[in-house]
């Protein structure tokens, strides 16, 4: 097949996938009983619902007070501004108006109410702690003197593999109203019944277990981001400081701390675009507050209202969207050059010992909160009814079949189904935009990992909306979550294959094409056993991440063809714990056994390529 072929049929591929899907949602939300019309749009975004911020019910004018706040803030960063040598009206005029945008932003989030609200705090909130987080456990895996730091690799990768509301239904076990912690430690601590009645008011049901779900599950990600930044910091750049007398206080505020920053940023934008998409956690613990997510979520399934569903979709979407530009842009334009290609024969600088101790007390107590929280799922699912009689049984695993062994196996079998066409997919879209120099290459690309930025409840309802009638009609089949796996998980394969591509010089294919070889012959005999590791990476990853998505395929099941996941859920909803505990256990311990295999498949991988090496 030649390359020009490839494109177009690539090209629609992602026209119909993903572009096709948001332009229905789009379509929908200004499009009601075949007429154009706006009244969709005005009646959600007026909904309290939706975003509140005079409440009738309170004395006060928040509008008025979220104003103060920003003229006060303003008048704060001025005045600051004008403190500092040199000053100029252009750094002041920014430094006002910024500070004042902020301050005001920052009391709306505090006074107002509704979806929106909720959405944009908690992404904050959960970005900048999971960030931290990430940044810390990132210093402690390449500067530690400790051995705590051995346990970075398995504890990093557990809440990835696994769905991020397992930790949700943790936290119920835990610190729920019948929560281990609630009535078995706490109550019999020194705060005794005021501690144990404050955790029984269901304090963690709402935007405080959600936030604490999140950002247990979503701070490996920021992790393994800048775990990679810190690793490339030339070590020189520190020796050198310190060599001028500076303390290691001062270089890790001085070097580590600038060069860092473009990657906590791009690991903040992750973070915040991970938490606005999430479904599970705020259906779980969110104790009935509206989330954006949910919100899609209810309007679709109780409310019966694809208008509504669509505008609080597009909204979403602008959020995501904007947040994934500001990423592209901002990776895009900033260039901090720590790698030039010479020898360096400095060694990392490790932590300060204060720093270094305290680091590793944190990770330690974040290592022990994860232990616990998927500890009592797993003791969960063999215990009688927690919260109450604490007897061992295997009545929850017994009462999985056949429903939820059923649900399990169809997982696995739609998961691996969609695992290869997307490595595939991912790999030759890697390989044209990176060697084939074609009119809208740029496009291609944006267009392809686009799907990876928008939320999964958007693309669920796109799919809904685009593939129910005509030719089209998927709705209810295997294939319509099949093809939602495919695109949803494509963009990881096109990345780590762009990274393996441009390791393998273009000479090996410049050789191969002088022999005859035509591009598939070039590309099955030469690239691809090039990228073997990247492209089991990238197989695996897919069929995990098919495994434990929620959010895109809770609106594309059927009795008939149901996943775990969402069987999950249900079981959560209507209060069997004990076989969600069981049926998560099931999937956790399947999920470990698949990452296993993939890192001794590697080694293997490794270890022949060291031999056919060390071959005369």
């Amino acid at each position: 097949m030649r390359p020009s072929t490839s494109i177009l049929w690539i090209a629609a591929f992602v026209l119909l996938f993903i572009l096709y899907p948001l332009w229905t949602v789009l379509q929908a939300s200004v499009l009601v009983k075949g007429a154009l019309t706006l009244d969709a749009v005005r009646s959600t975004l007026k909904s309290p619902a939706f975003f509140l911020l005079n409440n009738p019910g309170t004395p006060r004018n928040e509008t008025l007070v979220a104003a103060a706040a920003g003229i006060t803030a303003a008048a704060a960063g001025g005045l600051f501004r004008l403190s500092r040598r040199p000053v100029t009206i252009g750094g002041v005029v920014r430094w006002t108006a910024g500070v004042g945008v902020l301050g005001w932003v920052l009391a709306v989030l505090y006074l107002a109410f509704g979806a929106l609200r909720n959405s944009v705090l908690l992404a904050i909130v959960v970005g900048i702690a999971a960030t931290a987080l990430g940044f810390l456990f990132a210093l402690l895996a390449e500067r530690s003197r400790l051995r705590t730091k051995q346990l970075l690799g398995p504890f990093s990768i557990l809440p990835i593999i696994t769905p991020p509301f397992v930790l949700g239904l943790a936290l119920i076990y835990m610190f729920g109203r019948s929560g281990f912690v609630t009535k078995e430690i706490v109550a019999f601590g020194p705060l005794g019944a005021a501690a144990s009645g404050f955790l029984a008011t269901g304090v963690f049901f709402g935007p405080l277990g959600v936030a604490v779900a999140q950002i247990l599950a979503y701070a490996p990600i920021a992790y393994l981001v800048l775990q990679g930044v810190v690793q490339a910091m030339d070590a020189a750049m520190e020796e050198a400081a310190e060599t001028l007398g500076a303390s290691r206080w001062h270089v890790l505020r001085t070097v580590i701390w600038p060069l860092a920053r473009p990657g906590i940023a791009n690991a903040f934008l992750l973070v915040a675009i991970e938490s606005l998409a999430d479904f599970g956690n705020p259906i779980i613990v969110g104790g009935g507050v509206p989330f954006l997510a949910t919100e899609v979520f209810f309007a679709i399934i109780g409310r019966f209202n694809p208008s509504e569903a669509a505008v609080y979709g597009v909204v979403l979407l602008i959020m995501t969207l904007s947040i994934f530009l500001v990423q592209r842009y901002w990776i895009g334009r900033r260039f901090y050059v720590t790698i030039t290609g010479k020898p360096s024969a400095a060694r990392p600088r490790p932590l300060p010992p204060a720093l270094d101790y305290a680091a590793s007390a944190i990770f330690l107590g974040w290592v022990l909160l994860i232990l616990a929280l998927y500890g009592s799922v797993f003791v969960g699912s063999v215990t009688r009814l927690w919260g109450f009689d604490y007897t061992l049984t295997l009545q929850h695993i017994r009462a999985l079949s056949p429903t939820g062994w059923q649900v399990f196996w169809t997982s696995t079998k739609l998961s691996a189904y969609a695992a290869v066409p997307s490595m595939l997919l991912g790999f030759l879209i890697a390989y044209l935009v990176t060697r084939v120099d074609f009119p809208g290459r740029n496009g291609l690309e944006f267009g392809s990992m686009l799907s990876f930025a928008v939320p999964g409840t958007v693309m669920g309802i796109g799919y809904i909306l685009a593939f129910n009638q005509g030719a089209l009609l998927l709705t209810g089949t295997e294939l319509i979550l099949i093809l939602a796996f495919v695109f949803r998980n494509m963009p990881v394969g096109i990345r780590s294959g762009v990274a393996a591509i441009h390791q393998i010089d273009r000479s090996l294919e410049e050789a191969s094409t002088m022999l005859r070889a035509n591009s598939p012959t070039t590309l099955r005999r030469i690239v691809m056993p090039l990228m073997v590791p990247a492209l089991l990476s990238g197989l695996v990853f897919a069929f995990v991440r098919a495994m434990t998505a929620i959010s895109q395929v809770i609106f594309l099941i059927t009795p008939a063809h149901n996943l775990a996941t969402t069987q999950i859920l249900s079981y959560v909803e209507y209060g069997s714990l004990g076989r969600g505990a069981a049926l998560a256990s099931l999937l956790t311990v399947f999920m470990i056994a698949v990452v296993l295999a993939l890192y001794a498949i590697n080694r293997r991988l490794d270890t022949r390529a060291a031999a056919r090496a060390l071959m005369p």
